[in-house]
């Protein structure tokens, strides 16, 4: 028997879209649609939300890490922010079959 583990990825949701009647060129391109318009959000400071959580930007202060880069000692500072998800009261149960 074989014991498929299932994961929510690209390919899963393109394949999902297919069986609701896309073309698989059309689903990629919404998903890509989708996931740039995430990025730009985050990006601007914005939260985004979905039926099983939302996706946050937290701030961290700038901390300073010296190390070797270019053959010189530098000062590279670390990101300032990431990304969270609050998974809600639903979480993932909002995904059938999965």
């Amino acid at each position: 028997m074989e014991s498929k583990e299932k994961t929510l990825n690209k390919g899963y949701i393109v394949r999902k879209l297919q069986e609701r009647g896309l073309s698989r060129r059309q689903s990629v391109q919404l998903l890509n649609f989708i996931l740039d318009e995430v990025a730009a959000a985050l990006a601007h400071g914005e939260d985004v939300e979905f039926p099983f959580g939302s996706l946050k930007r937290v701030h961290h202060s700038h901390k300073e890490k010296h190390g070797w880069f270019l053959n010189k000692i530098r000062t590279i500072y670390k990101k300032p922010y990431s990304v969270a998800l609050e998974v809600g009261a639903k979480g993932m149960s909002c995904f059938p079959g999965f």
